[in-house]
């Protein structure tokens, strides 16, 4: 009802957001950077924040802009278990 009323071209609240439509924000943004920089450092990176805050969101993003036959991209959800439960994912 609401997508007609607005005149949207596709539904606005969708979970999985394309990556290349994310709003640019500070936070975003500096997670952005902060990720990138990880990469020049050939480093181990861990997100964490508020549910719903956007961190699969920026980790896709950054997925996305990396070429696949250089880099591997992990995900692994973690919100319940402990350190043990995260290193047998991995």
């Amino acid at each position: 009802m609401y997508r007609k009323y607005f005149a949207f071209t596709a539904w606005p609240f969708e979970r999985a957001l394309d990556p290349e439509e994310l709003y640019p924000s500070t936070t975003i943004t500096e997670a952005q950077a902060r990720l990138e920089h990880l990469l020049e450092l050939r480093a181990i990176g861990l997100v964490t924040g508020e549910a719903g805050s956007g961190k699969t969101t920026v980790c896709r993003k950054l997925s996305a802009s990396l070429h696949p036959g250089l880099y591997r991209v992990f995900y692994i959800p973690l919100s319940t278990g402990n350190i043990m439960d995260m290193y047998k994912s991995i």
